[in-house]
């Protein structure tokens, strides 16, 4: 069974070692999105871990929209619909006509709030896919990829909406995934500490990797969620 990391709690390492597969969270940190001056000091990270400590002037900041706490909620549908989803067509190995669904019903369900006339919605997605090596320190690497993703969110006030990770099958293909508010914002997280960390990690771990990037697009006169490479 794959990890499902959504939202506000990520597995320890006691965890992990003691065979947590799991975990799926609902509730939301009650301080999410502050002004940027006070970001630094008061944007506790949902992962409940220590402050990220970087100096974050280049990273882009991010402030909550409604259509985003709609996705947010809308990614927790995110489940594979195909066994071969490690190495298939991300479009049509994940649950997206379920998520569709769920943003359209929250989407319907708040339609008396005055939003900006924003028909057209675009949210980012990674697709990281490797093929771990037979001597790769699993532990270390699911550590790594921690670290860097509760500094990315902190870092960011949010910006990133989900984070999925699965683990190997036989052959040690893995897939993990996110998705962002913005590519801007992230991509200008490539460059803070444990990010880099994480990535020194590669030439050690995989026997080959892959990313791709695709647009999440929200068509408000269908309705409809579609995906597309970016």
């Amino acid at each position: 069974m794959p990890f499902v990391l959504i939202s506000d709690t990520y597995p320890t390492r006691e965890q992990v070692t003691n065979g947590a597969k799991e975990l799926v969270v609902d509730s939301k940190p009650k301080q999410l999105f502050v002004h940027k001056k006070d970001a630094d000091a008061n944007t506790k990270c949902p992962f409940h871990s220590s402050q990220a400590s970087t100096d974050a002037s280049q990273v882009l900041k991010y402030w909550s929209t409604k259509q985003d706490e709609r996705m947010r909620q809308a990614l927790k549908k995110l489940r594979t619909t195909r066994d071969d989803f490690r190495t298939g067509d991300y479009a049509k190995c994940f649950s997206w006509d379920e998520i569709s669904n769920e943003y359209r019903r929250l989407d319907d369900e708040n339609s008396h709030e005055q939003l900006p006339d924003k028909p057209d919605l675009t949210w980012y997605a990674v697709v990281f896919r490797s093929k771990r090596r037979a001597d790769c320190n699993n532990l270390d690497l699911f550590m790594a990829d921690k670290e860097a993703y509760e500094e990315a969110y902190e870092i960011t006030n949010g910006a990133l909406l989900v984070y999925w990770y699965t683990d190997l099958d036989e052959d040690h293909n893995c897939l993990a995934t996110c998705v962002w508010t913005s590519r801007d914002i992230a991509r200008s997280v490539n460059s803070l500490p444990a990010h880099r960390q994480a990535a020194s990690l590669a030439a050690d771990s995989y026997e080959h990797y892959k990313i791709d990037r695709y647009r999440i697009q929200w068509n408000g006169n269908e309705k409809t969620l579609g995906l597309e490479p970016w």
